[in-house]
């Protein structure tokens, strides 16, 4: 079985360490590394904690397996990022459990989990995580290093463009769009285009206020 380190041993990580076999990959994990320093050496999620990302090529030789278990959409592409050039693999987790119709592409080091459904010709990104229950309609984009809290339901081509952060029970009108680096507060309802690096919830969903974009 092919290595695989997971770097977030919170609580992405641990649905993975805990559930490696709702997946189809043969994967043996090796364990986590965790930019929290007070994390390195326990064991966590049944592993141990290695070391910090900065320290993956100590642990992860060129072609090991990476999965990167971090819920923040920002911080999730901070690490994509600075590992990037190390040459190793990202493969999409998808559950069995999840239903992706005909005409739907998932994107490398996605996380889609179980109960998660996903209507045809919707695009999702790289390093998007899709939490339970989440029901996407057709020709949806979901944009790299999203994240979807559980029980999200997005109406037809919905557009949700790089790094939103979408709490748990937001639905959405019809085309509607959510801009970059914006954060969707829990049981929203969004029924107009919200833009980048605002915070908006409500129903109907309203920007409450501006996001700092570093």
């Amino acid at each position: 079985m092919k290595p695989l380190v997971i770097i977030g041993a919170g609580n992405v990580g641990g649905f993975l360490a805990y559930n490696l076999d709702l997946f189809a990959q043969p994967y043996r994990i090796i364990g986590f590394l965790d930019d929290d320093k007070q994390k390195i050496g326990r064991r966590i999620f049944g592993y141990e904690v290695l070391g910090t990302s900065d320290q993956i090529a100590d642990f992860a030789p060129l072609g090991t397996a990476v999965a990167v278990g971090i819920a923040s959409p920002t911080i999730r592409r901070k690490i994509c990022e600075k590992i990037a050039a190390g040459g190793y693999d990202f493969p999409a987790f998808v559950s069995k459990n999840a239903w992706l119709s005909h005409g739907v592409s998932v994107g490398k080091g996605s996380i889609i989990y179980p109960g998660v459904s996903v209507n045809h010709e919707t695009f999702i990104g790289d390093f998007v995580i899709m939490n339970m229950n989440c029901a996407i309609g057709h020709n949806c984009t979901i944009s790299s290093f999203s994240t979807l809290a559980p029980g999200v339901n997005f109406a037809g081509f919905t557009y949700v463009e790089e790094c939103v952060d979408v709490g748990i029970g937001v639905a959405t009108r019809q085309h509607a769009r959510i801009g970059q680096g914006a954060v969707i507060g829990g049981q929203s309802m969004v029924v107009s285009n919200i833009p980048p690096f605002t915070k908006a919830y409500g129903v109907p969903a309203r920007v409450q206020g501006w996001l700092h974009t570093a």
